[in-house]
């Protein structure tokens, strides 16, 4: 049993690994979140793999931050699905099939296979309420990366701007705290920083919601 669960671990491990080595030649790649996520997944898995063998608090620990990296992934995943494949110029397969379709990777079978080996797994035993706030850690540090990849110099958007993506871009007109539809290009949404930030931790404080209330159901099922 334990080495058919270890097998979408396995999985997310490969395909990560198969991505970060087609996206290697990009220089600012490992600056986004996209990217992170994935490595903190993949890093999770094997966590939990290690873990499962170990006495004590490792396996809790382990399942904790399986947890955040899931909230993550998930909202890479739907942000891209949402926001960003539709921008591209040559369509939406277009997006998902780029450098090899370590796109269609990073963005669509990691997720998948988080939330699959989520569900089938973590799920059984249900998270309480307080693993919520587990949620907001990856996104407060990334915020907290980028802050000072930007202070140390570091450009994006072909130097135009402050952030990797236009939500973070806060030397953009509308900066921290503006808001402004009218002004809204492909380096600011119109929202100040502060506020779309706001807006994402909300976004994964509610799927981290889902994700406890999924845990808690199949508990009740189980």
């Amino acid at each position: 049993m334990r080495v058919i669960r270890s097998v979408p671990k396995l999985l997310v491990v490969a395909v990560v690994a198969y991505a970060m080595a087609r996206m290697w030649h990009w220089k600012l790649g490992f600056t986004y979140f996209t990217q992170l996520s994935n490595l903190f997944c993949a890093g999770a898995m094997l966590l939990q793999l290690w873990a499962e063998s170990r006495p004590g608090q490792a396996p809790r620990v382990a399942r904790d931050v399986k947890f955040a990296a899931t909230t993550s992934i998930v909202a890479t995943g739907v942000v891209y699905l949402t926001v960003l494949a539709p921008l591209e110029p040559q369509g939406m397969l277009a997006a998902y099939a780029q450098d090899g379709w370590a796109s269609l990777c990073l963005h669509g079978i990691v997720p998948a296979l988080m939330v699959a080996d989520f569900v089938a797994n973590d799920a059984r035993e249900p998270f309480a309420a307080r693993n919520v706030r587990l949620a907001l850690v990856p996104p407060a540090l990334y915020l907290a990366f980028v802050l000072v990849l930007g202070a140390a110099g570091v450009r994006w958007g072909g130097g135009t701007m402050m952030g990797p993506y236009p939500f973070l871009n806060y030397a953009s007109p509308v900066g921290w705290f503006g808001l402004d539809p009218q002004a809204a290009s492909a380096t600011t949404p119109g929202l100040g920083v502060a506020w779309s930030c706001a807006l994402m931790l909300l976004f994964l404080m509610a799927i981290g919601w889902a994700l406890v209330g999924v845990s808690r159901r199949r508990g009740r099922d189980a």
